[in-house]
């Protein structure tokens, strides 16, 4: 029997596989950018409690239009044989504490997770690929990410400009961000258009193609508190020339993964 939870978890997976948090698939939709929100998704009831609720039928049909899936397609994966355990199996990914991610040993040469240091996360709704969690255990991204909060880092998904991101770069803090174009910003002229996924990649030596003679051609903006520069919540940039990180063109070990997710 189909329940709530299915719906909404469906509605999730779908929503990542596009590159969507569930704010921006709302968006997307033209509904209320909290519409798809976890806290959105409970029922109280008068005992304090709360179950979770059935998704109204014209507000899934709009998602749906936006992710071009028929309401056809998205009963026969809810249904389908080996659903439970599909599910069961998605929920689980590998998380570290944003302090960790120096060591060495934790992705392999795709840029992957892997080795013993990770450790089992569950989130409450489903995920695909190679993802994998990073809990903020420090208070310097705050207000923006307050220290508790977790990411969802998506390393195969192909980046674009103004992304939010984690950089990775052997020997330094890892830095979590919004991907600029170096290049642009030195020339003084409007950003490139989107990345493509050929172009912003690491590839398997861990190099971001795209050097010009310029410099780094990516760099990476650090969330931080907007009085001391860097991004501010609403991803508006202050102090940028002396905070942006450029990434570490032909360095191995240098990843830039994006961010699909983030609880505050």
């Amino acid at each position: 029997m189909i329940s709530p939870a299915d719906v909404w978890e469906a509605l999730d997976a779908l929503a990542l596989e596009q590159g969507l948090t569930p704010s921006g698939l709302a968006r997307a939709a033209g509904l209320d950018p909290t519409t798809f929100n976890p806290s959105r998704r409970i029922s109280p009831h008068a005992d304090g409690r709360g179950d979770m609720r059935w998704m109204a039928l014209p507000t899934l049909l709009r998602a749906l239009d936006v992710l071009k899936i028929s309401p056809a397609q998205f009963i026969q994966g809810l249904d389908g044989a080996g659903r439970g355990a599909a599910q069961a199996s998605v929920r689980r990914l590998r998380g570290l504490p944003l302090s960790r991610l120096q060591g060495g040993g934790l992705f392999n040469s795709a840029g992957h997770p892997t080795g013993v240091q990770w450790e089992d996360v569950t989130l409450p709704c489903t995920i695909s690929g190679d993802a994998y969690a990073v809990r903020v255990d420090t208070d310097a991204l705050e207000p923006l990410l307050r220290e508790g909060s977790s990411l969802v880092v998506m390393p195969d998904m192909p980046l674009r400009r103004s992304d939010r991101v984690l950089l990775l770069q052997p020997g330094m803090q890892p830095v979590v961000g919004i991907l600029v174009d170096n290049t642009a910003r030195h020339r003084g002229v409007a950003p490139a258009s989107p990345v493509s996924a050929s172009a912003s990649r690491p590839q398997s030596t861990g190099d971001m193609s795209g050097r010009t003679a310029e410099g780094l051609r990516w760099g990476v903006l650090p969330y931080k508190n907007s009085q001391t520069g860097g991004a501010d919540a609403q991803g508006n940039v202050c102090g940028m020339e002396e905070t942006v990180v450029p990434v570490q063109e032909g360095k191995s070990g240098v990843w830039v993964h994006r961010i699909v997710m983030a609880t505050f």
